[in-house]
């Protein structure tokens, strides 16, 4: 069918406005990963914190974003995704500058609140923005080559703020949080460059936020070989992610380094994790999937082990090492997912994988606030390392004995 006078003009100023789309969202993900108090934080906190208070409010951050996902997913719905990314930035950026101006618990707690909120509205909109920008230019076969783009470009911002948070820390406490406030004030403006596009194939409801999980905590969990693996896949998870909360700055921090060297510490790590990333196939083809599993875990809870019987040196390469096979981890975990999770439901059953790696820190957050505050940070990695491994053991014999009692049927 020709097309109209005017059609094509049409056709190919939207697609020049989606490939500027397409740019934008790279921008963007650079952006909101320069995230320059990411080493600084705590240092920051413990000038007005205890750890428990510390635990608490950070949280309360991982609990708000995951309750209001599906809410601010449904309010993007509503507003747009356009408008959704730029609030998201605008009033980040308002978080941001009112860090260095507060220094009681109670504030702290409605900033993390905020940040969390923020986090749940920016994460699904960018994006679904992106994926319905390609689909209406008939390119959505290239989302996955863009997200690994945007996944990339994220680990550059990481690191790059990393080394250059540290520093500014220590010519001031307050700066990291100027500096981010101006980055991300920077990036609301430069969403408002986005192009909405027509297509919008990600609907949020309300009701989602319970049926998603069902479906989800069904899929890992719908029978003993999947159970088995996914208890494995929290276990893991959950190490992984309580270093990545607390633990890993904390044992810094109790290894004499201050917030710049830290921050150069941390850097490493994520240059690291890049690379793992990359020969992440390669590894998995010569060690296989089974033999990879056991070596990231052997290298997660020995730097929790040793924490407490090591150097300077040892303790900080331990740190390092574990930072940089939680991307080894991570796409082991959705490699492995892919055999007995139905694909329809992969997404789902990964979200709710999710969730149930994470609230172990949430539900236990006071307790290890106060065992650090009591002890050390060290000697709570010890306690949570030799956790980890009773509980990897327990589940083994629990699904063994479960396999013979249903084979003697």
């Amino acid at each position: 069918m020709p097309l109209v006078p005017g059609e094509r003009y049409n056709c190919d100023v939207l697609q020049k406005s989606h490939s500027n789309n397409i740019k934008i969202s790279y921008v963007l993900s650079f952006l909101a990963e320069l995230y320059f108090p990411i080493t600084a934080w705590l240092f920051f906190y413990l000038r007005y914190l205890d750890f428990r208070e510390i635990a608490i409010i950070t949280s309360v951050h991982v609990l708000t974003s995951n309750l209001l996902e599906v809410p601010t997913g449904a309010f993007a719905d509503l507003i747009g995704r356009k408008k959704a990314i730029f609030l998201a930035f605008f009033i980040c950026s308002l978080v941001m500058f009112a860090y260095p101006f507060n220094s009681v618990f109670s504030a702290f707690m409605v900033l993390e609140i905020l940040g969390g909120l923020t986090n749940s509205l920016l994460s699904g909109s960018l994006e679904a923005l992106t994926y319905d920008s390609l689909k209406e230019d008939g390119r959505e076969s290239t989302y996955d080559k863009v997200v690994a783009n945007m996944q990339t470009l994220s680990w550059i911002g990481l690191f790059t703020s990393a080394v250059i948070g540290g520093f500014t820390y220590e010519y001031w406490f307050g700066s990291p949080w100027i500096l981010q406030g101006v980055v991300f004030g920077v990036a609301a403006l430069l969403s408002l460059g986005f192009h909405e596009p027509r297509i919008d194939t990600k609907k949020y409801d309300l009701g989602m936020i319970f049926s998603q999980n069902i479906i989800g905590f069904k899929e890992i969990f719908k029978n003993a070989r999947s159970a088995q693996i996914s208890t494995v896949f929290i276990i893991i998870g959950s190490g992984y992610f309580i270093a990545g909360k607390i633990l890993g700055l904390s044992q810094a921090r109790e290894y004499g380094l201050d917030a710049r060297t830290t921050g150069l510490l941390f850097a490493a790590g994520y240059l690291l994790t890049a690379l793992a990333s990359q020969f992440f196939p390669k590894l998995k083809n010569w060690l296989g999937a089974k033999k990879l599993l056991i070596l990231v875990t052997s290298l997660l809870i020995g730097s929790f082990l040793l924490a407490k019987y090591v150097s300077l040196i040892l303790g900080t390469l331990l740190i390092v090492t574990r930072i940089s096979s939680s991307t080894t981890f991570n796409n082991l975990r959705s490699s492995l997912l892919n055999r007995f999770v139905d694909s329809k439901n992969r997404a789902t059953a990964i979200s709710s994988l999710m969730l149930l790696t994470q609230l172990p820190y949430v539900f236990l957050s006071y307790v290890i606030g106060d065992f650090i505050d009591q002890s050390s940070p060290n000697s709570f990695a010890s306690i949570l390392g030799m956790a980890m491994v009773l509980a990897l053991i327990s589940q083994q014999i629990a699904f063994s004995l479960a396999k013979s009692k249903s084979q003697a049927r």
